[in-house]
């Protein structure tokens, strides 16, 4: 069992490496890794066959738990972003500072309340090394705490829509050791683009 594991688990580190490198996305070394567990398992199948069932099943599930474990540490966090009602404009969101906005979670998802100038200082640390921009919640908030979501703007759609308030693209930055997040609230028409936020 370990060693058809072992084979497999090669053979499929090999593969996501290759597309992961020909499409120069990352985490290519986490792949390496997973190939790097497959020769293992293969070479503990060759040089100590009678290993007993239990030891074969967890070292098969082994690479499995530990890309998990990579992956779920890397991976960008769940963000809520509630905003002030009828802002329009840049919103910044400076993580790491230590005299910023106390942690706030609902659940799984982080939970950002921008101020009135959009520029937020939080405790929270950017978890992983890329945003969720597309999956995170963005709200206007009113005075009594109710909730508005706000729609994303597609940008490559067929149908684009350009008369309604929307978050408008967003990017990632370090500088000074403090990593940034900024996204539009803004109609997306294309004066957005000309405008200095």
């Amino acid at each position: 069992m370990l060693l058809w594991t072992g084979l497999i688990t090669l053979i499929v580190g090999i593969g996501l490496s290759i597309s992961m490198f020909l499409s120069q996305a990352w985490p290519t070394y986490l792949f390496l890794i997973f190939c790097g567990i497959g020769i293992i398992q293969i070479f503990i199948a060759l040089g100590f066959k009678k290993i007993k069932m239990g030891w074969q099943i967890f070292l098969s599930i082994l690479p499995f738990l530990t890309l998990y474990g990579i992956i779920a540490k890397d991976s960008a966090s769940y963000d809520i972003f509630l905003i002030p009602d009828g802002y329009h404009g840049k919103v910044v969101i400076e993580y790491g500072v230590q005299d910023g906005s106390k942690e706030e979670f609902e659940g799984k998802w982080r939970v950002y309340r921008v101020p009135a100038n959009g520029h937020l200082k939080t405790t929270f640390t950017l978890k992983g090394n890329s945003i969720r921009l597309s999956d995170s919640k963005y709200y206007y908030v009113d005075k009594n705490g109710n909730r508005k979501e706000l729609k994303h703007f597609c940008e490559y759609c067929k149908y684009k829509d350009t008369t309604s308030l929307q978050v408008i693209y967003g990017s990632l930055s370090t500088s000074n050791n403090r990593s940034f997040q900024d996204f539009i609230i803004d109609i997306p028409n294309y004066d957005y683009k000309n405008k200095d936020y």
